[in-house]
């Protein structure tokens, strides 16, 4: 399966197809992923992802939304610290500190929630919480 850019519109947009993982190769299907920036109402940017699995993403089933979401959220967090002009911190050292912790559970929660207002099954979300919070932090009890 091929990577290639679907869109590029400096400085605004930037679409790509995307797969990730030990076994990207072997999936069914690509990601897209999207990112656009546009002028924000304080004078500032605002940044929109978007990451549209096109077939069935085979974590969905045991981590649901959050499986791509948390990691997501550490990525943004890294990079508003990084513009904010806190140290830079790689992404493994930045998942083990005690900020990071906090904001995987509070992230995995969230996603949890948005996992309901979609329709989730409340056992299933609830398992797929614990399932990705306990990914992103192996040590949460």
């Amino acid at each position: 399966m091929s990577r290639e850019i679907l869109a590029c519109e400096p400085p605004h947009v930037l679409e790509v197809s995307w797969l990730f993982g030990p076994e990207a190769d072997a999936w069914p299907g690509t990601s897209e992923v999207r990112v656009r920036l546009t002028p924000g109402p304080a004078d500032d940017t605002e940044l929109e992802l978007v990451h549209a699995v096109v077939l069935e993403e085979p974590l969905f089933p045991t981590y649901g939304p959050g499986s791509g979401g948390v990691g997501w959220d550490l990525f943004l967090l890294a990079l508003s610290r990084l513009l904010h002009g806190d140290e830079t911190v790689a992404h493994e050292e930045l998942e083990k500190s005690s900020e990071a912790r906090e904001f995987i559970r509070c992230s995995a929660a969230a996603w949890g929630e948005a996992h309901l207002a979609a329709g989730g099954e409340p056992g299933h979300v609830a398992a797929a919480v614990e399932a990705t919070t306990k990914f992103y932090d192996p040590d949460v009890s």
